[in-house]
Order: structure tokens, then sequence, then C-alpha cells
């Protein structure tokens, strides 16, 4: 755990529903207050952060129209300066199948440019949106999931689809490409799905989420490792590729407690469960180099763990004061960004060196040397007696 822990906020003005950060770590962010909300604008921010100044510096904006709902996920394109955000369109275009919701945005040094723009949520219901946006590692590929069960994957930047929407069972709360693009990993409640990127067929399905000790349990975020190396720490003699395998959050149903799970890609073996909280996990994000795992709860908790062994790194309670919607590293893993629906950024600076198992029992132990040393007393009185008596 790291003994100064350096963080500052700043309020954007706007609740926050979804973070992004650029090759140059800008960070992004995008919300507001939805459709007819008058004195909360709908926007896409792009800030700059300086550490000297302990603050989030605006470069440029987008403001959108207040008929129309706030930004509700976005993802950046790994080599352009392009991101991808989903946005409804007004209520009349929604109930004439005409909601045209993913849109294409270029950052200019100092402005934001909307592009091409594509239909992904098929309902004609305004409840229904976008949940969830990612990028495939080569940048030809943009997937997305709805609330209406939509799985859609378009080609870029054509934005039109590599092959027919597939329909979930249910909503769809992740997605997410492997490193290699070939294999795109669904998450619904119930059940985890990977597609084949090349015609959406189907790879594997893994249903009925539980945890070791058979709690029911749903699916609420899915990643695949992509760091270099293998598992460690997992009580196991498997010695498996970060490569090949896939990481699930799931959250007991009674919300109480929420779990990862990796998976072994190669046989699909579920290879470990850690509990890592008691509370739901509400969102989730993966470093860039696949070393570091990060999430948020429901009590306003936000978490850092080690991706090989799922070691709890940082735990920072009270983080905001109103739900955090939205988490994101920057490229180097220096800082933490994290969003919420109160209206502010907070960025936590991260340490160069996390401190290893080893540094957390000697921390453990210099924390609470007076208890030590009265054990170790004891433990040596008895001895001494028993030496005595024969």
């Amino acid at each position: 755990m790291c003994a100064k822990l350096e963080r500052f906020t700043s309020e954007v003005g706007f609740p926050i529903g979804c973070i992004g950060v650029t090759q140059n770590n800008e960070v992004i962010l995008g919300g507001g207050g939805g459709a007819g909300r008058s004195g909360v604008k709908n926007k896409l921010g792009v800030y700059s952060v300086d550490s000297k100044a302990k603050m989030l510096k605006p470069v440029c904006e987008l403001v959108l129209s207040s008929d129309e709902d706030a930004p509700t996920c976005l993802a950046v394109h790994p080599k352009d300066r392009v991101l991808i955000s989903s946005v409804n369109r007004g209520t009349g275009h929604i109930k004439k199948g005409e909601n045209t919701n993913l849109r294409a945005f270029e950052l200019k040094k100092k402005s934001i440019k909307e592009g091409k723009a594509a239909m992904t949520v098929c309902s004609t219901s305004d409840f229904d949106y976008q949940k969830c946006v990612v990028f495939d590692p080569s940048g030809k590929l943009v997937a997305g999931g709805s609330t209406n069960g939509t799985l859609s994957v378009l080609s870029y930047p054509q934005l039109t689809p590599a092959f027919p929407f597939i329909e979930a069972a249910d909503e769809v709360n992740d997605v997410d490409f492997s490193s290699s693009g070939k294999w795109l990993a669904v998450a619904t409640d119930d059940e985890l799905k990977v597609v084949s990127t090349k015609n959406g067929s189907l790879v594997q399905t893994i249903d009925n989420p539980h945890t070791t000790s058979g709690t029911q349990a749903v699916f609420r975020f899915a990643r695949f490792g992509h760091s270099k190396g293998v598992l460690s720490g997992l009580n196991r003699q498997d010695v498996v590729d970060i490569k090949n395998v896939l990481y699930t959050v799931m959250n007991t149903r009674t919300r109480k407690q929420a779990y990862i799970a990796i998976w072994d890609t190669q046989t699909w073996a579920r290879l470990t469960t850690r509990p890592v909280c008691n509370s739901a996990i509400t969102t989730f994000t993966m470093s860039r180099d696949g070393r570091l795992l990060a999430f948020a709860t429901a009590s306003l908790s936000i978490v850092v763990c080690d991706a090989h062994s799922l070691r709890v790194l940082l735990r920072i309670p009270a983080a905001h004061s109103f739900a955090i919607t939205a988490l994101a590293f920057d490229r180097d893993a220096r800082y933490l960004v994290s969003g919420s629906a109160d209206e502010s950024c907070h960025v936590t600076v991260l340490p160069d060196r996390w401190p290893t198992a080893l540094d957390a029992v000697a921390e453990i132990i210099m924390n609470n040397l007076q208890t030590v040393i009265v054990i170790l007393v004891i433990v040596f009185a008895i001895l001494t007696a028993l030496y005595m008596r024969g």
C-alpha cells in the first residue's frame, strides 16, 4: 500500500459517464444531463493532466445537443486521433428507427469534429442505450453492446457492419477483443460468449456464473489478458501465459460481494476465483500493459490489483461522494483517472514501484510491532517452561 497517496480533483461541471485516454495521455470525459435537462450540458471534453498544478487543464470541448442523450460510452482509437462514442439521438429519431447513435469524432488540436455515425441500438425505446464500446487492437473493428441485447461489430472507418448484429439473451454489460483481435468476449448477466470476429460464429459459452462455494452471481465485466509473463500465486501447478486468459468480474446476486475469475482460453477451465470486495463492482478497467486491474464499487471505493496474482495493491475508500461511473489508466499506468456522477474527476498518482508480497508482510509486522514482540515473548516463555520441565 502507498504510504503517501497523491490525488487531485477537478470539478468539470457535468456528470461524467465515460472516460478515455489518448496516445499522448490526454483525458477525454463524456457525460452530461441527458435530453431536455436545462442547465446541465451534454459534452465531450479533452483535458491534459497538469501534475505540477494538480489539475486537469481543459484543451477543448464539444457541446452536444440538449435534445439528445449524454454520451454513455466511448473508446479511443489505438492509432489515430479519433474516438467513438454512443450518443442517442432525440426521441423523435428513436421512435422512427433512425437513432444513429454511434458516432466518430476527430480530435483536432483545439477542437473536436464530429464525423460518421451508425445505428447500433436497434430499438424504438428511448430507454435503451449502448452500454459499452471498444476498438480491436488494429483499430479496424469497433464493437458495442446495448441494453436491449444488441451486439454490434462494425468495420472502421466505414462504420458498416462487419457481420450481422447478434441478439443476446439479455442486455450486454461488457465487450472486449482478444490481443490477437480474433475473438470478442460478450458479457451478459447470465452468460459469457466468445465469438469469432471473422464472422460472429460462436467459439465458447460460459454460463451459470457462480463462486467456488456455489453462490449465484452475474457477469459484469470481461477482459482478455494481454501482458507479458505467466500467472503466479493462484495455488495451481498450471503455467498459463497471460495472453491466454480471460478475466471476468462477477457480482453476487445479493450485491454484497464481488469476485474476479480467471479462465484459461486454451482449455476454458476456470483457473481461480478470488473475492475482491464486499460490495458490487460498478466499473472496471485494465492498464494498457495488462499488468494492473482497477475497479470501483457501489460503496464508492476504488481498488487496484496486480493482474498476475490478483493481489490488492491499493484500496481507496470513499473515493468520490457519489456513484463512480468510469475509470481509466493513462497509457503509462502513472495515473488512474476516475469520474463520477458528482461532476468531479479525480486523478490518482500511482507509484513507480508497487510493494511486493514480502513488503506487505513487513509493513504489517512494523505496524503491529508491539503485538508481535508480546507474542514472541509469550512463545519464548512457553518454550522455556517446556524445556525446564524436561
